[in-house]
């Protein structure tokens, strides 16, 4: 029998969100992960696991803006949309099916890319608060989509451009790192370049960062954050000092 999962809350200061957020969808939970910023309150729905859906406060969020910013839908559409769907009821994604503006793949499409801006968009944050709510989610009409929890964790934490952030995660130059055990099975889930499989081959016996940043033809930052996602993700390992 699952273990009940307890309610989580607490400043997102002290807690890294990459790692908050893998280390719900690693062991398969159910619930809704809330953060609360300045200006906007975000929250990913997750299902055994999986991100299905998401909400944000944040206007530029919204599925309208993003189908128009796709140019799936023009502007007087979108705005005519908008004003049948504020006087019917009718979520706005229905009302442009049901107008001709968009065809339903485009409407799935679009609730995918919404999905994976916000939670991509939440690896960014480094202030707020987070609170993890355990149970069933609600069933009021949503369009889940399961995202690939691996995919979606590296595609996060490729939007941190913070390098003060990378640097703390990665453990400095004479960190070394190696693939796990497991790491290749994991990182067939993952769309990698050949030059980051390249890296991961050099990993196959510890090898620390410094050498790893000679040997691939990668950017550093780059090869520095991708070591970041890897490790939050069990692909590879830092090896403790004086260990092989």
């Amino acid at each position: 029998m699952e273990p009940q999962r307890q309610l989580r809350e607490g400043i997102l200061a002290n807690a890294t969100f990459p790692s908050l957020m893998y280390s719900i969808l690693s062991h398969r939970e159910t619930g809704v992960l809330t953060l609360t910023g300045d200006v906007a309150e975000k929250s990913v729905y997750i299902q055994t696991g999986r991100p299905v859906f998401a909400t944000s406060s944040d206007r530029g969020d919204r599925l309208g803006q993003v189908l128009f910013r796709a140019g799936k839908v023009s502007l007087e559409g979108l705005v005519d949309s908008l004003k049948v769907s504020l006087n019917s009821g009718k979520r706005l994604g229905t009302v442009l099916v049901e107008n001709g503006q968009i065809e339903p793949h485009d409407l799935i499409e679009g609730v995918q890319t919404q999905i994976r801006t916000i939670v991509c968009g939440l690896f960014r944050w480094t202030r707020g608060r987070y609170r993890y709510q355990p149970g069933p989610l609600p069933s009021d009409e949503m369009i889940t989509l399961k995202l690939n929890a691996a995919a979606i964790t590296l595609a996060g934490v490729r939007q941190i451009d913070c390098w003060e952030r990378v640097w703390d995660a990665v453990g400095g130059m004479d960190a070394r790192y190696r693939t796990s055990a497991e790491g290749a099975d994991l990182a067939k889930e993952l769309e990698l370049s050949l030059e980051e499989w390249t890296l991961l081959s050099h990993c196959e016996r510890p090898l620390p960062l410094r050498d790893i940043c000679k040997l691939s033809p990668l950017n550093d930052f780059e090869i520095c954050r991708l070591l970041w996602a890897l490790l939050i993700l069990g692909v590879v390992t830092r090896v403790p000092p004086g260990r092989n």
